[in-house]
């Protein structure tokens, strides 16, 4: 899990204005590992529809989404459970958490990071390994 101390970076964050990106990407079985990047770019793809014709929008979310894009074709899908990707471009502020839940995949973007996810009550445990 996150640390408490982590846990308050991330809910004191101040982005100075800019655009914060939560995601939470779920790679729990081999099949989600292979397609987590489409679902993440998917997502990410309705956010920037969501900014319209604002240039600035467009702009900082597509430099974020470049970044979590280049860890999960990098690395980032080796892993398994949920992934808690946190990132403000603008502020050069990038945090990655390996999650023993499962949560489905989910991007946020706004002026604060969405760590509701992390709440006990709204998450599963992640199944054990599985054995082949």
């Amino acid at each position: 899990m996150i640390s408490d101390r982590d846990l308050q970076i991330l809910q004191s964050f101040n982005g100075h204005g800019n655009i914060t990106l939560s995601a939470y990407l779920c790679l729990n079985t081999p099949e989600h590992g292979e397609s987590v990047y489409e679902d993440f770019m998917q997502q990410m793809q309705a956010r920037l529809d969501e900014c319209g014709s604002s240039q600035e929008c467009r702009e900082a979310l597509r430099e974020d989404m470049d970044i979590v894009g280049l860890y999960l074709r990098s690395n980032g899908h080796h892993h398994q459970g949920t992934l808690a990707i946190f990132c403000c471009a603008a502020e050069l502020f990038w945090r990655v958490y390996p999650l023993p839940l499962t949560l489905p995949t989910q991007v946020w973007v706004g002026p604060k990071f969405n760590i509701e996810p992390l709440n006990p009550s709204t998450a599963e445990p992640a199944p054990g390994p599985r054995i082949s």
